[in-house]
């Protein structure tokens, strides 16, 4: 309603008024009030009159009613202000004052409107924008921090496979003027491991790569599966190799086959290098259970590695051996710890230095999917 139709409308007239009336004075007085208003302040409406509204008002809206009452009377000019209701309980009712000046000059009159459930609302979509731009900002620091990471990826994978190829032409040159048929299998044969550590990089890589476009689905996965997916895909650096690989009985885990594959041939890959040297190659799979996870670990008789260094594993290329030991960009392992993250799993490792080593990984029987 327009408060500006209240002019010259008499009492009797507004009691007919759906909406809280008052008439006021300049010190915030009640003149009159009708049913409606007297509902809304809780009171008698014949006892209302001589009261002054701010009686019925939180103390931080006292002001705000002074100052529009001022306004209104010195300017002749409709006004309006959101005020609060004093409520004994901890919910609060906003209402919106509109004040018309009578032509007399001497009182106002009121309608209130209750606009508390537009405040909630309001109040409702700003926490919600709010959410929603502090969700943009961490998706863009994730992003900025995503293509950082695959700017110094690239340029490192581009340094070790130049170096690799450089390698394979030298070793295939030499192999070319060897003097004798003995000296030319030999440098094939060191050719052949050179290219195996390539393919060994560019497996790491895709992997890597899997993990920037993986989109997560959750189900039953059979973890026995997923370790004979990985060794498959592994078979290329399994075979001709003293290997024997074992494992405990494996759960079925609410996860996503693809992640759980990509984190078992990563940690399977991880194990074989570093038990190259070993006649024969040890792998063993293990389960642990809690009541919130299931704990699998991928345990090898490989060099170990110094405990005091653990902190080192996962971190990108955060290696522990000269590239002369053992290639490698140092993407495997946090690749895994990556992946897991997303699912709300958890990373870690155990070794000794000549004692071979053991990596884990705790995946929660309800993933957290982020």
């Amino acid at each position: 309603m327009d408060p500006s139709i209240l002019q010259g409308t008499t009492a009797l007239q507004v009691e007919q008024i759906a909406m809280p009336y008052l008439c006021l004075d300049e010190t915030g007085t009640i003149q009159y009030a009708n049913e409606t208003a007297a509902r809304l302040l809780k009171w008698n409406a014949s006892h209302l009159h001589g009261k002054r509204l701010d009686q019925f008002l939180s103390p931080c809206s006292h002001g705000s009613l002074m100052t529009v009452l001022r306004q209104a009377f010195e300017s002749r000019r409709p006004q309006q202000a959101e005020l609060a209701l004093h409520r004994s309980t901890d919910d609060t009712q906003q209402l919106l004052l509109h004040l018309t000046p009578d032509d007399d000059g001497f009182q106002c009159h009121a309608l209130l409107t209750d606009v508390t459930a537009y405040r909630q609302a309001h109040l409702l979509l700003m926490n919600e924008r709010a959410l929603q731009e502090r969700e943009l900002q961490v998706s863009a620091s994730r992003i900025r921090t995503l293509k950082e990471e695959l700017e110094e990826v690239l340029l490192t994978s581009h340094q070790q496979l130049n170096l690799l190829l450089s390698r394979v032409t030298n070793l295939l040159e030499q192999a070319q003027t060897a003097p004798s048929p003995t000296e030319t299998a030999h440098h094939l044969q060191a050719a052949v491991q050179v290219t195996s550590q390539l393919s060994s990089i560019l497996g790491s890589l895709d992997r890597y790569r899997q993990t920037r476009i993986m989109r997560a689905r959750v189900r039953p996965v059979a973890v026995d599966s997923a370790l004979k997916a990985a060794l498959s895909h592994l078979r290329p650096t399994v075979d001709g190799r003293e290997l024997a690989v074992t494992s405990d009985p494996l759960p079925i885990l609410q996860a996503d086959s693809q992640a759980l594959t990509l984190i078992l041939e990563e940690y399977l890959a991880n194990a074989l290098k570093f038990t190259r040297h070993e006649l024969p190659a040890r792998i063993h799979v293990l389960h642990r259970e809690t009541p919130t996870e299931h704990h699998i670990g991928v345990s090898d008789n490989g060099v170990g590695f110094n405990m005091r260094q653990k902190d080192q594993l996962f971190r990108l290329f955060g290696k522990l051996h000269s590239p002369k030991e053992f290639e490698g960009l140092g993407l495997g392992l946090p690749t895994v710890r990556r992946t897991c993250e997303r699912y709300g799993a958890r990373v870690w490792a155990e070794g000794k230095v000549g004692q071979g080593a053991t990596f884990w990984f705790a995946w929660p029987k309800q993933p957290r999917i982020s």
